[in-house]
């Protein structure tokens, strides 16, 4: 069980603080809910029931330090996840995003960044859809291990492209 005023990981929400556990009365079945504020994104507020096991285990403890150090040095080492069949390539990338495992969502901000590079190589673009969860992808990366090292989020953004890519980007 989590507490109040501790600091999680939930989902494709990012970092976020628990302000409290409550009761709530919804179509007349009174439930317990962890509260929990998203810390880069202060107007939302996310609801998850204490029993709901499937969104409760999308609820984890942040990296520390030295976790996301590690990733950030193994980001190269990742799997490649591309499948060429769009709808299940955004099927399987939202599951990513959803799941929020840092592993997986450095694999998956490095197979689409390199797409992208690719791609923009012979003058075209990723798709919006791809796009949008790389994006994603980033973001949630770059604020965890921002949060878990206390380096600025732009600046290790940046510093992630160029671990891909190069200094260029």
């Amino acid at each position: 069980m989590y507490k109040v005023h501790e600091i999680v990981a939930y989902s494709s929400q990012g970092i976020c603080e628990i302000t409290e556990i409550c009761q709530r009365e919804i179509a007349g079945s009174v439930m317990d809910y962890y509260v929990m504020k998203p810390l880069y994104d202060s107007r939302s507020t996310v609801f998850v029931p204490v029993a709901n096991e499937k969104l409760v285990s999308r609820i984890r403890r942040t990296m520390t330090a030295d976790e996301a150090s590690e990733l950030l040095e193994n980001i190269n080492s990742g799997e490649i996840i591309w499948i060429d069949n769009d709808t299940r390539r955004r099927d399987l990338y939202q599951s990513i995003l959803t799941e929020g495992d840092p592993v997986r969502l450095a694999s998956l901000f490095r197979t689409l960044i390199l797409r992208k590079r690719t791609l923009e190589e012979c003058s075209r673009k990723l798709r919006s859809t791809d796009e949008t969860c790389m994006r994603t992808a980033e973001k949630l990366i770059s604020r965890e291990c921002s949060y878990a090292s206390g380096e600025d989020q732009e600046e290790l953004a940046r510093k992630l492209n160029a671990m891909i890519v190069g200094p260029s980007v």
